[in-house]
């Protein structure tokens, strides 16, 4: 067998998914909680040692790990207001809010407080939404709506009609399912999936963690050039005791956490 000869078939290339969710969902998520496109992703365990000298001149003797720090790293493809909320640190939760889409069903005025709508359906007051003509969306209108009678829409006097609308000419309207920002005050933590295909045998192989929080937060940036990209970082925690005992988030895993502390590899049967 002549140097550098492959002792396995386990070379990797390709893609992988990541997969976020609440804490019940550690080891139980699915596609429905990947975060979509990416270019990337890096599984990283990083070590800390500290060595023993002794002798004269000195000599290493020992080497012991002191710390383990891991982390995933995912360049995103998707902005999308469920992974903006993650970058933000505000968690992931069970399902999104749908957004209500409408039109204008009568002219508005700049400065109006008031607005009708072809259905009022799935709008309700606190919402804010969003009105521009559909073909000048550079003319949009953000307001909060403090009242619904039927199709009819109060809007708040802080909020008013920005432009003048003419509804025989399109205007949308749609309720925006906001991302508040600067409003975390906890940390919020989450279950985390690396999940890819392994080349020689077409298996799924991968990882499974079962507590982290956001540790980079968000950059939203776009060009002309090419289609933006986004780094999430994850910290991989040690679940407390407490919450994969009895009434905790992570209890279905306390067979598993006590020898998987912080997560696990999942692989073939072979090297």
């Amino acid at each position: 067998m002549s140097l550098g000869t492959p002792r396995t078939n386990k070379f990797k290339i390709g893609t992988a998914e990541v997969r976020i969710g609440p804490l019940t969902s550690a080891n139980k998520l699915t596609q429905a909680h990947s975060i979509g496109l990416l270019d990337k992703v890096t599984v990283e365990v990083s070590q800390e040692s500290v060595d023993l000298e002794g002798g004269f001149p000195k000599f290493l003797a020992d080497t012991a790990i002191i710390r383990q720090a891991s982390s995933v790293t995912a360049t995103l493809r998707e902005y999308s207001r469920r992974n903006i909320k993650a970058m933000l640190g505000a968690g992931v939760s069970g399902t999104e809010p749908t957004g209500a889409v409408t039109t204008l069903s009568a002219d508005a005025a700049v400065d109006a407080v008031s607005v009708t709508v072809t259905s009022a359906t799935g709008i309700v007051p606190g919402d804010l939404i969003v009105l521009y003509p559909t073909a000048s969306p550079e003319q949009i209108t953000v307001a909060r709506v403090t009242a619904v009678s039927t199709n009819t829409l109060t809007l708040d006097a802080g909020t008013p009609i920005l432009f003048d609308y003419t509804a025989a000419n399109g205007v949308a309207v749609y309720a925006a399912r906001q991302v508040a920002i600067g409003d975390v005050s906890s940390t919020n933590y989450f279950a985390v999936q690396v999940i890819e295909i392994e080349k020689a045998s077409g298996r799924p192989v991968g990882y499974n963690f079962w507590k982290s929080a956001v540790s980079t937060g968000m950059t939203d940036a776009s060009n002309a050039d090419d289609f933006a990209s986004t780094d999430l970082t994850l910290k991989l925690l040690a679940p407390a005791a407490a919450e994969y005992g009895t009434g905790g988030d992570l209890e279905h895993l306390a067979n598993i956490i006590p020898s998987h502390p912080v997560g696990m590899y999942f692989a073939g049967a072979d090297s």
